[in-house]
């Protein structure tokens, strides 16, 4: 399901207010919730019962309630309807148990279970976010879900349960049944007659939990419960915003009773939406994060800025803004770069880096895509103060983190220039430099915000950077998969050829060739001066040539031979010998044919096999291969 900005913001604001007040929301769970996993609702029980109750007496009505109000003259009712198909109490219960609990075949084929919304649910309350569930199903999933965290919750399914009860503050947990359950027949309440009221103590109890909690609302129409819609209308506060989450058209009554508790709708299922609140409240938790601007709004924002024809000062702020923020980030200014503490906590170190990097690599890519030369000084300054680690004494790699947020600064600007053709931009990014502070020397920002390097010593593998970009700047530039792939591997290619251009070696092996860039003694001379790591560049087996190399190098080398001082590349300034680049780009082409090579070949190394004829270097994967694992 795709939701809107505005589903994405409300369920962040969600999280943030469950994560700053645990214990603050409370939870109404309608047969939206329990539908997923095959459990009917009341209301189709009910029929279900009266169809066997005529098929008993040789009838088969139409309309099942009619039948039964006719032959009976009065409403149908739970306990009426079971006395007269299951005279004993045992039969009455087996009869609702085939309702609600699964049989070996609804086991075999995942039905009657916790659905995603329950567990998500039972992790809310097993962190404490969550201690109170108000359900209007029979069944007992979110009991189910909860006892699987180890959590014993405390059961309210009928008026007498509400009299024995201790003070709800005091209950870990607490799980309203408010029209009843299975497992007490005689409390489950579903005609319009049965939901008018609710039993004086069941109310009272109603009453409490909605001047005390939020309330979070989920799976419920509100059409069949003119008594639970009137304690919500009367009796809920408002000092914290009610949530309703519905992925359909929303009834009259629910966006009528929304209205007037001033409710946001988050247009999302309960499996979608619980189960993406409880991630964000756990990111929360764990990475110690602030109530985020997210990605996605944070983008539009800066589009819709940069489309106004004028000087967008308010964009120019919430850069400065998040750039400040990033800079005070507690994981650049570590009490003691030599703890043992902090070294084992180093994962999550890079996890909380990446998470408060993410605006700013989203903001910059937006800029680089769409902005201008004004708007590129307003973060171009950023590459070099981030390509500084921490100075003192310490782990190498944990003074080096703030160079994470640069090498991902870099490539979200870059590849997105790159996108965009904005070539001018990306030659000030590749020629910039810093004063390394050991040796008091200038060298180049792209030779220490290196890919490789971005996660030094950490056990994660080489496309860890790709990872954790790829769905911000997709998300930033409204690119798919196979786009943002080529501008991505167009950005690395690129640095890499302009690094061997720069090798001191270079011009006199250039110089040296006799007619061409394919002369294949001097261009693999040049491939070995290449050094990349295992970055994300794909590489082909080229059979003619019996070598593996990089088509996107291949082809940016093609094009400027052919279009020579025409090509975008070289009106950008990024090299004034056309010819020269593209000698470059082969020798990345065949280096990094080498290192694809060596990678098929391990696959199949002392076993029978098929050699892959592509490899991405940085996952060591083929194409189908990545995008089986892509959502």
């Amino acid at each position: 399901m795709t939701r809107s900005l505005r589903d994405e913001e409300a369920l962040l604001s969600m999280a943030f207010s469950l994560h700053s007040s645990p214990g603050a929301y409370a939870l109404l769970l309608g047969a939206g919730v329990s539908a997923p996993s095959g459990i009917p609702t009341a209301w189709g029980v009910l029929i279900d019962l009266i169809t066997r109750l005529a098929e008993v007496q040789g009838d088969s009505p139409d309309d099942p309630v009619r039948w039964y109000e006719d032959r009976y003259d009065e409403p149908p009712r739970y306990e009426t309807l079971l006395e007269k198909l299951a005279p004993t109490p045992l039969e009455r219960q087996r009869l609702l148990k085939d309702y609600f609990e699964p049989s070996a075949e609804d086991v075999e084929a995942g039905r009657k279970q916790p659905t995603v919304a329950h567990r998500a649910i039972a992790r809310l309350v097993r962190t404490g976010t969550v201690k109170v569930i108000v359900t209007l199903n029979f069944d007992r999933l979110v009991e189910q879900a909860l006892r699987a965290e180890g959590i014993e919750p405390t059961v309210i399914a009928s008026p007498a349960d509400v009299a024995g009860m201790a003070p709800l503050h005091t209950l870990e947990c607490c799980v309203v049944h408010l029209h009843g359950d299975y497992l007490n027949p005689t409390s489950m309440l579903n005609t319009t007659d049965e939901l008018a009221t609710y039993a004086p103590g069941t109310l009272k109890l109603l009453e409490r939990i909605l001047e005390d909690y939020g309330l979070i609302i989920a799976g419920w129409s509100s059409v069949y419960d003119p008594a639970l819609r009137g304690a919500v209308a009367v009796h809920y506060s408002g000092r914290l915003t009610l949530a309703w989450m519905e992925p359909g058209p929303v009834t009259h009554q629910a966006a009528e009773l929304r209205t007037l508790k001033k409710g946001v709708l988050v247009s999302a299922d309960a499996d979608t939406g619980f189960g993406q609140l409880v991630d964000a409240v756990d990111a929360l938790r764990t990475r110690k994060a602030r109530h985020p601007l997210t990605l996605s709004i944070a983008v539009e924002t800066a589009k819709r800025e940069l489309s106004g024809g004028r000087v967008a000062i308010g964009l120019h702020d919430t850069v400065r803004k998040e750039f400040t923020r990033l800079h005070e980030h507690a994981d650049f200014r570590l009490p003691d770069y030599h703890s043992n503490v902090t070294d084992g906590d180093y994962e999550a170190i890079l996890a909380r880096v990446e998470e408060a990097s993410t605006i700013c690599c989203g903001l910059v890519a937006t800029l680089a895509y769409w902005g201008d030369e004004n708007t590129g000084a307003w973060w171009l300054d950023e590459l070099e103060r981030f390509a500084t680690p921490t100075r003192g004494s310490g782990l190498t790699r944990l003074l080096r983190v703030r160079t994470l947020a640069g090498t991902a600064l870099l490539y979200s600007a870059g590849t997105a220039a790159v996108a965009a053709q904005r070539y001018s931009l990306l030659r000030q990014m590749l020629f910039a430099s810093r004063i390394n502070p050991h040796h008091g020397r200038r060298e180049s920002l792209v030779a220490v915000l290196r890919s490789d390097e971005a996660y030094p010593e950490s056990p994660s593998d080489p496309s860890r950077l790709y990872q954790f970009l790829e769905p911000v700047l997709r998300e930033a530039l409204a690119m798919g998969t196979d786009p943002f792939d080529e501008a991505w591997q167009r950005f690395e290619l690129i640095k890499l050829a302009l690094a061997v251009m720069t090798d001191p070696e270079f011009d006199e092996i250039y110089r040296s060739l006799p007619t061409g860039p394919n002369s294949k003694p001097e261009v693999a001379g040049l491939a070995r001066r290449v050094h990349s790591g295992r970055i994300h560049v794909l590489t082909k087996d080229y059979r003619l040539d019996e070598a593996y190399r990089s088509p996107i190098a291949e082809r940016l080398a093609d094009d400027l031979e052919a279009e020579q001082a025409a090509h975008p590349l070289v009106r950008g300034g990024l090299a004034q010998d056309p010819h020269a680049l593209a000698t470059a780009l082969r020798a990345v082409s065949r280096a990094l044919g080498t290192e694809g090579r060596e990678l098929a070949w391990k696959r199949v190394l002392g076993r029978a096999g098929i050699i892959p004829s592509e490899m991405w270097l940085d996952s060591g994967k083929t194409p189908d291969e990545l995008s089986s694992h892509r959502p």
